[in-house]
């Protein structure tokens, strides 16, 4: 049985849906498409309740709406069970969504899919597969462990693409969409065709620091993470639309 997306289909209530990974089903227009990698439907290990529930992009969003850095962490631990009362909450998160119209998609819809494989499930997002082991979030062989990239050679990941490509197609008011990582190897194929395809252009599309805040020059700093996404100038990376961000009363300045 296939890996698939945690949310690949999901009612969070509210009148909030996905459907192939993607939240297409929200009580309003999407202006902004916010585009991940893969969040593996792994029970013992992914605890996720929304998409991007465990690093820092709601803290960060909610700093955001505030103007203000209240928040320095992230949302869940890396690592074990996270505790019950969470800042900010799914009723604040589909808040933050409303009032930002922001719709998410993964670029991943699921892994291990492919003429019916034989793996174990590990408890830290691994599976052991043709005796070697893989890990769904990691990009690509590190430290002795495979990752996605090599999933991929394997025809072992499902892509999203054509769903994503479809999606925006039909949201022509969509006029932002954002990767969350820098479009590196199998990422930047994939983003690459999503961006150049004539039938969505005329859009902005960038990438911006992910919100995992890992390397550098974040280091895992909710300070550093905000000032990337309203003022970066490295040319690796876009930036958060300046108007967009001061006609939704967030001011750069105070980042």
């Amino acid at each position: 049985m296939a890996i698939q997306h945690k949310f690949y289909q999901t009612d969070f209530g509210n009148g909030f849906r996905t459907h192939n990974a993607i939240l297409d089903t929200v009580p309003y227009e999407p202006e902004v498409m916010i585009i991940g990698t893969f969040n593996p439907g792994t029970e013992n290990a992914n605890f996720a309740d929304f998409f991007y529930g465990r690093n820092y992009f709601w803290p960060a969003l909610k700093n955001l709406i505030n103007n203000n850095r209240i928040l320095s962490k992230r949302r869940m631990p890396q690592r074990g069970i996270p505790p019950v009362l969470l800042n900010p909450s799914v009723s604040e998160i589909l808040d933050i969504c409303f009032k930002l119209k922001l719709t998410f998609s993964d670029i991943v819809l699921e892994t291990m899919h492919t003429g019916n494989p034989q793996f174990q499930l590990q408890s830290n997002d691994n599976v052991i597969f043709n005796n070697e082991q893989f890990n769904l979030i990691l990009d690509k062989r590190e430290k002795g462990i495979n990752g996605l990239c090599e999933l991929n050679i394997l025809r072992q990941v499902n892509w999203n693409t054509q769903n994503i490509i479809q999606y925006l197609k039909s949201n022509p008011q969509i006029k932002h969409v954002y990767l969350t990582r820098k479009p590196t190897e199998i990422w930047g194929n994939e983003w690459e065709l999503i961006k150049n395809n004539s039938t969505i252009s005329g859009r902005h599309f960038t990438n911006i620091f992910t919100p995992s805040g890992q390397g550098k020059p974040v280091w895992n700093s909710m300070e550093r993470l905000l000032s990337h996404w309203v003022r970066n100038d490295n040319p690796n990376f876009g930036k958060l639309d300046n108007e967009w961000l001061l006609n939704n009363g967030i001011y750069p300045d105070n980042f």
